[in-house]
């Protein structure tokens, strides 16, 4: 009985830090504000964190563990690049909307040094994402002009650019709004083609493959070109 009440407070303190981080940043958040939240008395914080460095690694711990978990759910056997691709995003849009904790993490990582309890504020998951695209361009179910990294750039940018305006309470529905995204983006991507279309279904040209074949290989300059860009590896 007793474990469980301190596991409960120990949640509830993890709660209100990161109401508190996700507003005002790690610099301008207070032990204070975050025991206000709380309604509880500051020994009890203090019982289960010592300092407010100790509640953003706690923060930060537990966003890894959330990337764990999504990573290991879009690796399911027999899923198509593309499919794990789509479930990394809209599984990340669900995250940050429904996890508090996720983003004061984002906010926190974005805003300590390494040397600091810092790092990368989407851990691993900018990474595999990036690999997803490139297996899919390899499988011709994407286009192969623009970067691996370009598209996953392109991809957070509309998750998080999504969020921010959900915070400003001018879209409530991330998830349903990135889905919807989602089909427009594979869409540009894949050219709106199935990954072996029919013959005939396309004409042919620059950005079209041939009739009833896929899309064409990278070229050799495309597939020489550094699978980077601006900000994704500094995710």
């Amino acid at each position: 009985m007793k474990q469980e009440r301190a596991r409960r407070t120990r949640e509830q303190v993890l709660d209100a830090a990161a109401a508190e981080f996700a507003a005002r940043g790690f610099a301008q958040t207070r032990l204070d504000a975050v025991v206000a939240r709380t309604e509880l008395s500051k020994g009890a914080l203090y019982g289960h964190f010592r300092s407010k460095e100790e509640l953003a690694r706690a923060l930060l711990s537990h966003a890894d563990q959330a990337w764990s978990a999504l990573l290991a759910g879009a690796e399911q056997a027999g899923q198509s690049p593309m499919a794990a691709l789509e479930q990394l995003t809209v599984g990340l849009a669900r995250q940050l909307r429904s996890d508090i904790r996720i983003r004061a993490a984002l906010r926190l990582a974005a805003e300590l040094p390494p040397d600091g309890h810092g790092g990368v504020p989407l851990g691993p998951i900018p990474g595999r994402m990036v690999q997803l695209a490139a297996e899919a361009q390899s499988a011709r179910a994407m286009l192969p002009i623009y970067s691996p990294a370009a598209v996953v750039q392109l991809l957070l940018t509309a998750v998080l650019g999504t969020q921010a305006l959900s915070v400003l309470r001018l879209d409530a529905e991330l998830p349903c709004q990135i889905e919807d995204l989602w089909q427009l983006l594979s869409l540009a991507a894949t050219g709106g083609q199935s990954p072996s279309p029919s013959p005939g279904d396309e004409p042919e040209g620059r950005d079209r493959p041939a009739a009833g074949g896929r899309w064409g290989a990278p070229s050799d300059q495309e597939a020489a070109a550094p699978h980077t860009a601006v900000g994704v590896t500094e995710w």
